[in-house]
């Protein structure tokens, strides 16, 4: 530890209260910027994670809301709107299209259980170009009374391939024939049915939450939506890019609010970081004074000064990064909470660089807020600082 170093250390050591709460503030508004780019990509990864799982490359639905869509199409979220049969049809006969399968997603009571089930009703021999990603104990159902699980939805029951399910008022018992390896998504709450089964027991023959599609060249995929959208009135085709397009608006719109707290609180800290090291070239005006008269020069006191302010800085830093970490669930959980529409997974995740980066953006605030305290002191008069 060099000797202009150990000066400044014990220069800030000397009111440790005020050093702490400078610290602290800069700590906090780290904490927030730190928070807010690791929050962005954890989010365009799990979104983009997402969208590679659906399979598909764009789904029919009916007009409404552009996050319900969103929601529908990444999470199976229930909406009560349908498309009728008709429509299915005319989507299905469409040119261009290589697959297109209807799909009703909506909540059927288990008073046996004392729950409420999630189905998704599905041509199941659909489901591994719908859901390419899963992985299944068992094999996927063929038959009108059999099912696939979810994750939860067996583990929570207990069940297992060659299990039953019965529901009172429906005719019959369902054969479980797999179960879908944990995802860690919305995936994992369903029960996946037969779509005709699914029609019968909801007593809405024909109907559909949403028709999803894969067309024969991904490169005329505008020309097929284009087709779709002049010959079927009342639908709204959404692409996968426009689903990631919408999410990541609203992310947007919210991490430019939480960019500009974060860099308002920044500045603020780096104004008290200004103030603390102000007050104590003022309190060490005599000793600054006595040191350039034993032969300090004016860099040697405008550099222990920049040191401490380099010191409180970098401090306060890594201790926003080490509160952003132990506070990530936290965070997350309040962030999910005020989101219309949040990825699975993991959306705030400690990286390297980030959190470098952002210790080094609050290093370079403080410093730039250090310069006049520095040069202040180093303009002080050795004669009249001694006199006082």
């Amino acid at each position: 530890m060099t000797g202009l170093f150990k000066l400044a250390v014990q220069n800030l050591l000397r009111h440790r209260t005020r050093s702490l709460l400078t610290m602290l503030g800069i700590g906090a508004a780290v904490a927030v910027l730190f928070s807010v780019f690791s929050f962005n990509r954890g989010f365009e990864a799990g979104l983009e994670r997402e969208l590679k799982g659906t399979g598909l490359h764009f789904m029919v639905v009916p007009s409404g809301c552009a996050h319900e869509v969103a929601a529908l199409v990444l999470h199976g979220a229930v909406i009560p709107k349908y498309l009728q049969a008709n429509v299915i049809d005319k989507v299905s006969s469409a040119e261009g299209i290589s697959l297109a399968t209807p799909i009703l997603v909506a909540q059927m009571p288990n008073p046996e259980g004392k729950r409420i089930d999630l189905i998704y009703g599905v041509e199941t021999a659909m489901l591994p170009a719908i859901k390419p990603d899963w992985e299944i104990t068992g094999e996927y159902p063929a038959g009108e009374n059999e099912l696939l699980l979810g994750f939860n939805v067996a583990l929570h029951n207990a069940l297992v391939p060659g299990d039953e399910l019965s529901y009172s008022g429906v005719e019959g018992a369902f054969v479980v024939k797999g179960i879908v390896a944990q995802t860690s998504s919305q995936d994992d709450a369903f029960i996946y049915m037969d779509i005709r089964k699914a029609q019968q027991i909801l007593e809405n023959p024909g109907g559909a939450t949403a028709v999803g599609v894969k067309v024969e060249n991904p490169v005329r995929m505008n020309e097929v939506i284009e087709s779709l959208e002049s010959r079927v009135p009342g639908i709204q085709i959404v692409t996968m890019g426009q689903v990631m397009n919408s999410v990541t608006t609203v992310a947007a719109s919210a991490r430019s609010l939480s960019l500009a707290v974060a860099i308002v609180a920044l500045i603020i800290g780096a104004v008290g970081v200004m103030n603390a090291i102000l007050m104590a070239v003022f309190e060490r005006t005599q000793e600054i004074g006595m040191m350039r008269a034993i032969g300090a020069s004016r860099w040697d006191i405008f550099h222990i000064i920049l040191k401490e302010t380099a010191l409180l800085t970098i401090a306060g830093g890594i201790c926003g990064i080490l509160i952003a970490a132990a506070g990530s669930t936290l965070i997350e959980g309040f962030v999910r909470r005020a989101m219309p529409y949040m990825p699975t997974g993991d959306m705030l995740r400690f990286e390297p660089l980030i959190a470098i980066a952002c210790v080094l953006f609050a290093m370079i605030t403080g410093l730039i807020a250090g310069l006049y305290p520095a040069w202040k002191a180093s303009r002080i008069n050795p004669i009249e600082a001694i006199k006082g």
